[in-house]
């Protein structure tokens, strides 16, 4: 618990995810994303007893939580499942990501998980890979270490290359190309992979998550073109992606190729009709993200109310305003953040969302004001990508404003 404004900052980390300790310490219920949890683990549940090999898009905003309900999901899981769940962005580069990348790194995941694990995966298969990536890239190769079963370490072979496809334009540009004419063979790899640990150990579900921060006509590129590669391997998967692209002309398409789409969403702090009708649970639980922390007596409560307004439910907005008006706070010599402190903060962001904004941009923006609608509208989906635009649901979904550019709007008298 934070007993000054310095540790605010400390507590208060918009791009520290909640996880084993840390989840249990300051996790905060809401029933939407419980009932999110629920479904997917039940769906889960039930392809354990199928055997099915379940594909399914999961999306929200960026900020919005997505990363630690995946991880909520996880703790809820037993040991039926080989979980493999990785930041796809810790192997990729996310200006630049194709499906070759994503199933390569998957590969790679896994066999860093059975390595792990000591799952043995036997001479016949390891030799395999090993010939396959010592193919694809030159690399200096112990090959001693095959006969040893899991001993030899291969997923460190491969994780040599997918660090250098993310560092190295060139090197990704000649790995894909030596890839491309042999995904199927790469494929084939990733499922006797998979066949192996599921002979001794649980069904494997893999989960890539931050896929959703891929630029929305790259994305569309990978899910929509791609959807039957990305869809061959005979397991379980959770691909997260682009919220955007659900006003796209293909969205549709994209998800008749997958089981099924969750959608996480954005806490709702007040009703469709608009700020004037607030949502009040919503607000309580957004407080109650800041008294698993610090005492609420750290904000004048008009502050913590404005702050609360201002991220438009968005948590990794809500929890970034907070640190920075710390800062702001320990600048100005303050034991306690004032409206004051959060006004200037918004105002920097202000300035950070009409940068952003084209012409073009204001129209959509006014027309979204107006009717709230989720439409497809390739105009709408860089709003949607860039949190200009916000998704909420009550039975079906709507969206509106992100406060800070309904503000601008404002300001500039378009409202």
């Amino acid at each position: 618990m934070a007993e000054n404004i310095r540790d605010i900052y400390h507590l208060f980390n918009p791009d520290e995810v909640l996880l084993n300790d840390d989840l249990e310490k300051y996790y905060v219920e809401i029933d939407q994303n419980e009932i999110n949890i629920k479904d997917l683990q039940i769906r889960l549940e039930l392809g354990l007893e199928t055997r099915e090999p379940i594909k399914l898009l999961f999306t929200g905003h960026r900020g919005s939580g997505k990363t630690t309900t995946l991880n909520r999901l996880v703790s809820n899981l037993d040991s039926r499942f080989f979980i493999v769940h990785y930041n796809g962005f810790d192997l990729l580069d996310h200006n630049d990501v194709i499906y070759i990348d994503v199933l390569f790194s998957m590969l790679t995941k896994i066999l860093e998980k059975a390595e792990n694990d000591e799952i043995d995966l036997g001479k016949t298969l390891l030799k395999r890979v090993n010939n396959w990536g010592s193919s694809i890239i030159k690399s200096e190769t112990n090959e001693k270490g095959v006969g040893g079963g899991f001993g030899l370490k291969i997923h460190l072979h491969l994780l040599e290359i997918m660090g250098r496809m993310k560092s190295e334009t060139t090197t990704r540009l000649e790995t894909r190309k030596k890839i491309e004419p042999r995904v199927s063979e790469l494929v084939s790899i990733i499922n006797d992979t998979i066949s192996e640990i599921e002979k001794t150990g649980g069904q494997v579900l893999v989960i890539i998550d931050n896929l959703e921060k891929i630029d929305p006509t790259k994305a569309e590129h990978l899910f929509y073109d791609h959807a039957t590669q990305l869809t061959q391997p005979l397991c379980k998967i959770i691909y997260t992606f682009p919220i955007s692209l659900k006003s796209s002309d293909n969205f549709m398409q994209i998800k008749i190729n997958f089981s099924d789409v969750f959608i996480h969403p954005n806490i709702k702090i007040h009703e469709r009709e608009g700020p004037k009708h607030p949502y009040p649970k919503g607000k309580e639980f957004m407080k109650e993200i800041v008294l698993k922390r610090v005492s609420l007596e750290m904000f004048e409560p008009d502050a913590l109310e404005y702050i609360i307004d201002m991220s438009g439910g968005v948590v990794r907005e809500f929890i970034r305003i907070i640190r920075d008006s710390a800062v702001r706070a320990m600048t100005r010599k303050k034991d306690l953040i004032d409206k004051d402190i959060a006004v200037e903060v918004v105002n920097g962001l202000k300035n950070i969302y009409q940068a952003q904004l084209s012409d073009e941009d204001y129209l959509v923006l006014q027309e979204v004001h107006q009717t709230k609608d989720i439409k497809r509208d390739k105009h709408l989906v860089g709003l949607l990508h860039n949190l200009s635009v916000l998704e909420y649901r009550n039975e079906r979904s709507w969206c509106d404003l992100n406060p800070i550019v309904r503000a601008i709007l404002d300001e500039k008298n378009l409202l």
